[in-house]
C-alpha cells in the first residue's frame, strides 16, 4: 500500500475535515492510499527512503473519544486521517 498526502480533496470533503480539526482542537493530515504491484512497491518504498521523511511532525495524543470522530470520518471519507502536533 503506498499512502501520499491527498493532494486534491473535494470542497465538502475538505470542510468536514476543517470543522473536525475545530471541533477537537487538533490539525488533521489527509493521507490517500493506495495498493500497488508488489514489485512496484518495493520500488517505490526504496524511492521514499532516500527521499526521507516527508511529514516530520510529531503526533497528536487524541482521546478515545477524539480518536472514534476520527475514525468515522476516514470511514466516510475513505481516507487515512493523522491527527499531528500544530
Amino acid at each position: 500500500m503506498l499512502c501520499s498526502i491527498a493532494p486534491k480533496l473535494e470542497e465538502d470533503r475538505l470542510k468536514e475535515i476543517k470543522a473536525l480539526e475545530q471541533e477537537l482542537g487538533l490539525t488533521i493530515v489527509a493521507f490517500a492510499c493506495r495498493t500497488v504491484d508488489p514489485a512496484r512497491e518495493e520500488r517505490l518504498r526504496k524511492i521514499e527512503a532516500e527521499l526521507g521523511p516527508v511529514l516530520s511532525v510529531p503526533p497528536a495524543q487524541p482521546s478515545e473519544e477524539q480518536l472514534e470522530k476520527i475514525r468515522r470520518l476516514e470511514e466516510a471519507s475513505g481516507l487515512a486521517l493523522v491527527a499531528v502536533e500544530p
